[in-house]
Parts: structure tokens; sequence; C-alpha cells
């Protein structure tokens, strides 16, 4: 089984290191020529883009010269005629004066006219041939583009090849998950020349005989129906996986920041991806959200999905066993935008506003109620100019508290059972004796096995922006320890990705890099009180059988992993592993994790720190399998 983490409290702190894991190159000649090609049609793109917006802004140019000069001829007439009226009426009286003055008049105001005329016709002319200058422009650097595009092409076609034969093409990190089955499933990120690129593709990380992750190998899964973005998701209780929203998403045909409330649901079992229908609001009658974007979300200990709108206060929960939506209540403590949900024991979930820094939340699941609890003395979300504030992950921690990674220096403890449930924690570290700040506006966390949570936090020098380079901490309930950072840290904390694995080890990737690591430490040793205590297993099965295995802990002591509302992978729930007498190690898919409920029934059972509540859960037992095992 999975073990649960320990709780930290080290006396001598020992730095953890970072293990090089496998890149996900392809020999693939479509999907590398695909990657390449993607250079060409995005510098073409720009290029039409810039040329459409030159050609417009000449056009408009060349427009409000005539403007101006049709303006200023009329003004010129206007003017020409007021004077010669003027000028005629103080003319002599007497009749060759009179009659010498009306022609005088007369000639200066034909005069002014025709220059008015001769004008107006010139910046017509002249406006005519700028147009034509820009509309000529516009077709040569169309065509230079165009031919710049298929150079590119051709030397993506050459380049393919070779980059087949040495395997060099490979994908950029992205939200992850940890499968029931003990692989890993990464979305797939890409960019050119800075601007990212739509692509639907996802890879599993399935670790070597022996589990180990390192020797594992990638291999490709199902595209999903639109490439998303900063959105909730969750790995359910049957083992499915769901995404719903993004900040960033090409359903509206091109890869953009639409904030989109598209949803969609992965089987692993079928390899394929099924469209949900978006959540739905609290009002009467009930409307589907227009944007679900980057909502916070939390799993429920019942295996609903809790989903918040960051626009409203609209809630909505999804039933994986119906696949439906219901609205929940309203919130009344504002929007939950970028906020990080904790699932907290007590069936509550807590919460730090952004929109109203010091302000914290808790939701009694069993009520459906959101309320407010006791301000923070200290903020501890990030300023970001002309929007809402940032925070870091929010983790349970294994003595029964939350602690909250702020967006600036400071963190936040929620402690249910204190007097004052909500504190501050102690600052992140300064690297240079206060001169720089270091918080994680935006970007993962998740707990070791001996109960240190891993985090990253980058600079706060110029507050609205996100810089680099991230450095790494475990924090043990009391102090930041600093730690190694991953060789490729020259980035910002929103980029990267944590996942907890089987083996205790931590999955490092980011969204604008293709290498991965592992963080290991040896010192991050559970606790026996806090591993699954099986109760019933079969005595024995074959490869092909499908067992079920009870016990307690089986969910683990927190969910694990946490980012906000960017990214959520939350890993409690059980995996068995088989072990062989040979040292062969492999993982069953495990699904519908279950415990009584109310009145004798079934249900899901997605808690954490059940203690002992018994669980069960159904394990797919591998048709290859270790010659001999033990669970």
């Amino acid at each position: 089984m999975r073990l649960p983490a320990a709780p930290g409290g080290n006396t001598a702190f020992t730095p953890g290191t970072w293990i090089k894991l496998p890149s996900n190159c392809s020999r693939s000649y479509s999907l590398t020529y695909q990657r390449c090609a993607a250079y060409g049609t995005v510098s073409f793109k720009a290029c039409l883009d810039w040329v459409t917006s030159a050609t417009k802004s000449c056009i408009g140019w060349a427009t409000q010269a005539i403007q101006t000069c049709v303006q200023w001829a009329s003004q010129t007439i206007q003017s020409c005629a007021q004077w010669a009226q003027q000028t005629s009426s103080h003319c002599c009286d007497w009749w060759p004066c009179s009659w010498l003055c009306d022609i005088i008049v007369t000639v200066i105001s034909w005069v002014c006219a025709v220059v008015a005329i001769v004008v107006t016709v010139f910046c017509v002319l002249f406006a005519v041939v700028v147009i034509v200058v820009c509309v000529l422009f516009m077709v040569i650097v169309t065509v230079a583009c165009a031919i710049w595009a298929v150079l590119v092409y051709i030397f993506c076609a050459i380049w393919s090849v070779i980059s087949v034969i040495f395997c060099v093409s490979n994908a950029d990190g992205g939200t992850a998950f940890l499968l029931t089955d003990g692989s890993i499933m990464m979305q797939e990120r890409f960019s050119a020349f800075g601007q990212s690129v739509s692509v639907r593709r996802w890879w599993k990380l399935t670790p070597d005989g022996s589990g180990s992750y390192a020797n594992g190998s990638w291999s490709r899964l199902a595209d999903s129906n639109q490439d998303r973005l900063y959105f909730a998701s969750a790995v359910l209780a049957d083992g499915r996986v769901i995404v719903c929203g993004g900040e960033y998403s090409d359903a509206s045909g091109s890869f953009s920041q639409d904030d989109t409330n598209t949803c969609e649901i992965y089987d692993p079992v079928a390899n394929s991806w099924n469209t949900i229908p978006a959540p739905t609001s609290t009002a009467n009658p009930s409307t589907t959200w227009a944007q679900v974007g980057d909502s916070p979300c939390a799993v429920l200990p019942d295996g609903t999905f809790l989903i918040a709108s960051f626009t409203t206060t609209d809630v909505a929960k999804f039933d994986p066993t119906t696949n439906n939506w219901s609205a929940l209540s309203a919130r009344t403590v504002s929007s939950g935008s970028e906020e990080s949900f904790v699932l907290m024991p007590d069936n509550t979930i807590a919460s730090v506003s952004c929109n109203n820094p010091t302000q914290t939340i808790v939701y009694n699941i069993a009520t459906d109620k959101w309320a407010n609890s006791n301000s923070l003395p200290t903020d501890v979300t990030g300023q970001i100019p002309g929007a809402v504030n940032e925070i870091g992950p929010g983790l349970l921690r294994y003595d029964g508290t939350a602690f909250f990674v702020g967006g600036n220096q400071n963190t936040a403890v929620y402690n249910p059972g204190a007097r004052v449930k909500w504190t501050n924690g102690p600052a992140i570290p300064s690297p240079d004796g206060g001169k720089t700040q270091l918080g994680t506006i935006d970007g993962p966390g998740a707990i070791l096995p001996n109960g240190n949570i891993l985090v990253g936090a980058g600079p706060l020098s110029n507050p609205g922006n996100f810089n680099p380079p991230d450095s790494y901490f475990e924090f043990d309930g009391a102090v930041f320890n600093p730690t190694s950072a991953p060789p490729n840290n020259d980035c910002a904390t929103y980029l990267t990705r944590l996942l907890l694995l089987p083996n205790g080890d931590m999955f490092f990737a980011r969204e604008d890099d293709s290498s991965f690591y592992a963080y290991h430490s040896d010192a991050a040793v559970p606790q026996d009180s806090f591993r699954p205590v099986i109760q019933t297993c079969p005595a024995s099965f074959a490869p092909g059988d499908t067992i079920q295995v009870s016990g307690t802990q089986f969910n683990g002591l927190s969910q694990a992993t946490a980012y906000g509302d960017d990214s959520q992978a939350a890993t409690n729930y059980p995996l068995v592993r088989l072990t062989g007498a040979n040292g062969g190690v492999r993982y069953c898919r495990t699904f519908n994790h279950n415990t009584a409920g109310p009145g004798g029934n079934t249900i899901a059972s997605m808690g954490v720190a059940t203690g002992a509540l018994v669980v069960t859960t159904n394990a797919a037992i591998p048709r290859i399998s270790p010659l001999a095992t033990t669970i």
C-alpha cells in the first residue's frame, strides 16, 4: 500500500537530492515534425498579425489624412466665404469703389476655393498612394513570411529524421497525476518563440519491473478533447481523472486566455476522454457557468468533486456515479478566486481568501455552509497589481493542522482545535539576510513520508512579478530547512509541479522544460503508526484477478499534493503494490475505494486521516505480476 507521510520535527536536518528521470522523447516522425513545424506556424501567424495590424494602422492614417484635408478645405472655404461677406459689407458706397471691391472679394473667394480643392485632391491622391504602398507592403511581407514558414517546414522535414534517429524531440512537463496503478499521468505543454501552442497530448511514466521511476518508460495516452492550462482537476475514487475549465484553452479554436467552461473525464481503462457538462449555478432557474477558468476545487470524503467559481459566489458539486452536477450553497465570503482549499479530517474545507486578505474561511461539508473564521494577524497573499492576490499551496499536516504557504514571505496555520484557530506561521527565510524576500505566488507543495512539506519559493523583489530562481525548503512544522534545488530551477514557481510518488520520492516537472527529476530524502522515513493497516486480503490470487483489500488509514493522513487554484493532484487514495520474492514490483490498479455509510449502505471513501474507519478498495491484479508476491 502507499505509505502516508509522518509528522516532521527533525532535530538534525539532512537535505535531499534530485534524481534525473527519463525524458519522454518521441521516435514518432509525425509528432516530431508537428512540434518542429509549430515554430513555422507560430512565426507565420505572428507575422500575419503584425502585417495586418501595421496595414490597418497605415490605412487608418491615410484615411485620417483625407478626413483632415477635407475638414481643412471645408473650413477654408467657409472662412473665405465669411471673409468675403464681411469685406463686401465694408466696401465703400461709391459705385466704382463698390464695384471694384466686389470683384476683388469674388476673386479672392474663388482663389480660396480653388486652393482648397487642389489641396484636397492632392491629399486624396497622396492617401491613395499611401494605401497602395501599404497594401503592397502587406503583400510583400506576407509573401516573405510565407517563404520563411515554408523554409521552416522544409527544415523540420529534414530535422525530424535526425531527431527520430537520436530521439531528441521531448515534451515539456505540465500538470501531473498519480494514477491508481502507480503510473504518472502528465500533460504535455509546448511553446514556440515564447507563445503557447495548443497541444492535447498526455503521457504516462510507468515504473520498471523493480518499481523504479528513474528507470521507467514513457508512453503516450489518448489526446484530450481540449487543451487547457491552469484548471481544476482530481483523481476520482473510481480511478478516473476529471479536468474542468482552464484559464487558457483552445476551446475557441486557438489557444487563448478564455477561462473556458469545458470539462472532461479521462478513463484509464478505456484510455479515452469523455466530455461532461459545465457546472451549474445557484440561480433560480439554474444556469450553466459561463466560465470555470482556474477555479479552486477538492474531492470530498464521499467522492464527489467540489468546485468554487473564481468570478462569482457559486459553488457546484460533481457526482461521478451519475455524471451530474448539482449547485451547492453560494459562498457568503466573495468568490474563490486564487484560493487553496485544504480538506480537513472533521469534514470541512479550510481556505484563506485572496479577494479579502487576512480573511479566513471554513466550509462545513455536512451542512453545506460557508463561514468566516477569525482574521489572520498578517496578510499571507502576494499582491498582484490589477489582479486578485495570489497564494501558495495549502496542505493538511499530520498533526491535524493546515499549513498555507504565502504568496508573500508570510505563512498561515489553521488549527481547528485551538481557541484562536487561525494564526501566522514562520516566515519563509530570506536568502540574503532580508534584502530579498521569498514567496510562492502560485506554485506546488507536497508532503514527504516524514511529514515535511517540500515547497519552492521565488524572489519577491519586484512585487507582482513571477521571478526566478526557485529556492527549495522542507518545512518540518517549526522551521523552513533550506534544501537542494533541481538543476532546472531557473524559473518562476507557477511553472513547476510536484507530485508524491509511492516510493516516497517527489516527481518534479515544469511546463517550459523537458527535464524531469525526483526529489529523494533518506531522512524521509515514515513512522510505523502512520502506515495503513491491512485487515482482510485474499490468501491467494492469480494474474488477471480482481481482489478486495480492507483496512484502516487507506486514504492516508493528507491529500499530500497541492498547488492552489491552478493545478490539483491530491493523492489520498490507496495503492496496492505487489512485491515478488525475486525483487520484482508491480502496482495494481485500484478503484472504487469505499466504506460503510449511514444505514449500512456503501459510499466512496476519499477522506483524510480517517482513523479507525475501515476502507475497502478493489485491486486489479496485473496479468504480468511477480513470481511470488506479498502486498
